[in-house]
């Protein structure tokens, strides 16, 4: 097997390998005209990313788990709490890419998936897979390690093996949540019946054009398009929650708010993410958008999110540069990564694990600290020299290390890394001049952890956002969203209300409780139950995320 890459000191890389966001995989270019129920068959890979939408668009069920025990032993307290004054201590999302098989071939793919691999560095040179067993006891290390942790199953395309069911069920019942990434060529209404009653929670579908034969042309095999309007059609009939992603380039600029609009009227989608290319994998060859662009991009996105406040979210992915068009607007930093990751959660509170068992902090960034099959997830994460330098955010390069939205944004790693060879970087994407918003008051730092405020001293309010510039209402000024650890209750939650938090995918519940907390406080309450959840959630000006 190949060695996974190792980084001097300077955490810079001389490797090629580059990739794409919401890309499939490569496939053998056969025109996918027909669905079958059979699992191991065919479907497009859906890269990662922050996943906060995906699980905000799944519907929770019930778990046996949930019940009996102690409201103090399920809000705030489970999911692996982190003691005070620790940072990293877990990931809260894992991207794992199960496989380099696809039925797609996508000029994007950021795994260089598929059948004829065009990428010939290092980094992309071991294409074999962990094997049933091996994904099982992967599965149990990420629970042991990072209970109830976001766990997005991807490729290439997951549904192309046939043991998926199994590795759905099994990451299931260790109570991870379980979201799955395909290009929904696959979907039948018996796979996606079986997906649920294995344990997905939703899955995640590819459009990116809104002409059939474009989008076609952009996936490498015909019948794309209409395979992923059918696989949406179908999920919707049959209740499994899924999102959209599209991935901004040439071939779509002009037509994104028209992109969106479909998603939510023809589609039904509760949740469109917008990706913004990482030069990784086979995206190296297609990064065709100028800064400048990506600028009227953000400006757009902007004014798509405004169009479907409170009805669809509507997120950034891969550009944590989207603060500077909040603040040009008037409006404060949606999220920010706790510990002072900023804008970017990779090897802070995110990673990623390629089929062979190679672990990155972020599935665009092609090195590794180290491989599951010989070491252990706990020791890559805390002790492996990758991990541990990618998250000194006060250490970044260039524009980046001098910005004022530091704490807040720090640029996306792998997009550096990708275009300029070096992870700490300043992201080349931005057109940001440092000190433009440093008197702000719209600008709160929060990501250094000397200056972040005391917990209780953070106004946290009931969240009008889904985060990463979702679609929610405005906040306050200087109140941001931040993502990470739980932290211990305040007063008093009965049982059916705690059960109900055990539903929200740890990395956000404590986000979520504070702000209930401080909603129950602000009325009077010094008990909080479900039917004070439901009317905090009907006064949310987004739409029903959560149970």
């Amino acid at each position: 097997m190949a060695q996974p890459d190792r980084l001097p000191s300077s955490y810079s890389h001389d490797g090629g390998a580059r990739s794409a966001p919401a890309g499939a995989a490569r496939g053998e270019g056969v025109p996918l005209q027909t669905k079958s129920d059979g699992v191991g068959g065919s479907a497009g890979a859906q890269p990662p990313g922050d996943m906060s939408e995906r699980a905000a668009a799944s519907e929770p069920r019930e778990r046996s788990g949930d019940h009996g025990v102690p409201a103090s032993e399920r809000v705030g307290a489970s999911a692996g709490a982190q003691p005070p004054g620790l940072e990293f201590v877990r990931p809260y999302v894992v991207s794992w890419n199960l496989t380099y098989r696809c039925n797609l071939a996508c000029e994007h793919c950021y795994l260089d998936a598929g059948g004829t691999p065009l990428v010939g560095t290092e980094s992309f040179a071991d294409r074999s897979e962990l094997g049933t067993d091996e994904c099982f006891r992967v599965i149990d290390e990420i629970a042991a390690f990072a209970p109830e942790c976001l766990t997005i199953l991807t490729g290439g395309e997951p549904l192309l093996r046939r043991d998926i069911l199994e590795i759905v069920r099994r990451a299931a019942e260790r109570e991870l949540w379980v979201v799955v990434g395909t290009n929904g060529v696959r979907i039948t209404e018996n796979l996606s019946r079986r997906l649920a009653e294995a344990g997905a929670r939703g899955l995640s579908l590819s459009l990116d054009a809104l002409d059939p034969d474009r989008h076609d042309r952009f996936r490498k095999v015909r019948g794309a398009w209409r395979n992923t309007v059918e696989g949406a059609e179908i999920l919707d009939r049959t209740g499994l929650p899924f999102i959209v992603q599209t991935t901004a380039g040439s071939h779509n600029l002009g037509e994104l708010e028209a992109i969106a609009d479909f998603a939510h009227d023809r589609l039904a989608a509760r949740v469109w993410n917008l990706y913004f290319l990482v030069p990784t994998g086979r995206g190296q060859f297609v990064s065709d958008v100028t800064p400048a662009q990506y600028d009227e991009v953000l400006a757009s996105l902007y004014r798509i999110q405004r169009k479907y406040d409170g009805r669809m979210l509507v997120n950034a992915k891969c550009a944590p540069h989207y603060i500077k068009t909040m603040l040009e607007n008037g409006l404060p930093p949606a999220r920010t990564y706790s510990g002072g990751a900023g804008g970017c959660p990779a090897g802070t509170h995110y990673m990623g694990i390629r089929p062979n068992g190679d672990v990155t902090p972020c599935p665009y960034l092609p090195v590794f600290a180290g491989t599951l099959r010989s070491a252990s997830l706990a020791d890559l994460w805390t002790s492996s020299e990758l991990f541990t330098g990618i998250r000194r955010r006060t250490q970044l390069g260039g524009r980046c290390g001098a910005c004022e939205m530091n704490g807040h944004c720090g640029g996306c790693r792998a997009r550096a890394y990708g275009m300029t060879g070096d992870l700490m970087a300043e992201d080349p994407l931005c057109t940001h001049t440092p000190g433009t918003f440093a008197a702000s008051p719209l600008l709160t730092r929060v990501g250094a952890p000397e200056a972040r405020p005391a917990e209780s001293e953070r106004g946290y309010g009931v969240p009008a956002s889904d985060g990463d510039g979702g679609s929610g209402g405005a906040k306050p000024p200087g109140l941001t969203i931040e993502y990470g650890p739980e932290s211990p209750t305040t007063i008093a939650w009965d049982d059916a209300a705690a059960a109900r938090m055990k539903k929200i995918p740890a990395f956000v519940r404590g986000m979520v409780v504070r702000a209930v907390e401080e909603s129950c406080r602000k009325s009077g309450l010094d008990l909080v139950t479900v039917e004070e959840l439901d009317r905090i959630r009907s006064r949310m000006p987004t739409p029903k995320m959560f149970g």
